[in-house]
């Protein structure tokens, strides 16, 4: 429905890929995830959340959680949100860790602040400019680049469109990777370094 209403009420351009369990990726630099309620209570769910975090901080250099409200049913009250300690602390350990939380109260409102996300990045110029499906002889390259890792889904269609082919992209330096991907400079290193590891290893 979130998808749904990003496409009929907002009329944004929201392309359905394969991104490793991240659920919305909304400009170069942030992701989204989304968090029930109830999901954020359950501390199986918790840990999963922290690790899932942890796992992204590798990649985005900003990182946002909207916790959803439950969808209640007339007269059960066995859904009710109560508040819990718990939960107080996860989201004190998330903000502690530079993580922005929304809070949302269904998944229409969802949808709308997924759209005010998406237009700040692009009015910040770090919106996504590049086509989100690849032509079919670009293929085996979108897979290179993300064999790459800690690298986003993001980085690497930006790669797969502004490099002509592996080979430029491997003779680049930092600085051409970090404009080609749209990553900072740090993170270009780091994936210029693994390159030239990989290809030293093979020679």
């Amino acid at each position: 429905e979130v998808i749904s209403s990003l496409r009929a009420i907002h009329g944004l351009q929201v392309e359905v890929c394969p991104l490793n369990g991240w659920d919305y990726i909304v400009s170069n630099r942030m992701v989204v995830e989304r968090r029930s309620q109830s999901e954020m209570l359950n501390s199986i769910n918790k840990n999963k959340l922290i690790d899932q975090i942890q796992y992204l901080q590798s990649m985005f250099e900003r990182i946002c959680v909207i916790v959803e409200k439950d969808r209640e049913k007339t007269g059960d009250i066995s859904r009710m949100f109560r508040r819990t300690k718990s939960y107080d602390n996860l989201l004190s350990a998330l903000i502690g860790a530079g993580i922005r939380i929304l809070f949302s109260s269904c998944q229409e409102e969802t949808a709308d602040l997924l759209k005010e996300l998406s237009l700040l990045e692009q009015r910040k110029n770090v919106g996504i400019h590049v086509p989100t499906v690849v032509s079919r002889n670009k293929c085996e390259a979108l897979q290179f680049y993300l064999s790459i890792p800690n690298i986003s889904y993001i980085a690497a269609l930006n790669m797969c469109h502004r490099f002509s082919s592996v080979k430029k992209m491997t003779n680049s330096s930092p600085q051409e990777i970090s404009l080609c991907a749209q990553v900072t400079h740090q993170k270009a290193e780091e994936i210029y370094r693994y390159i030239h590891y990989v290809f030293d290893m093979q020679m």
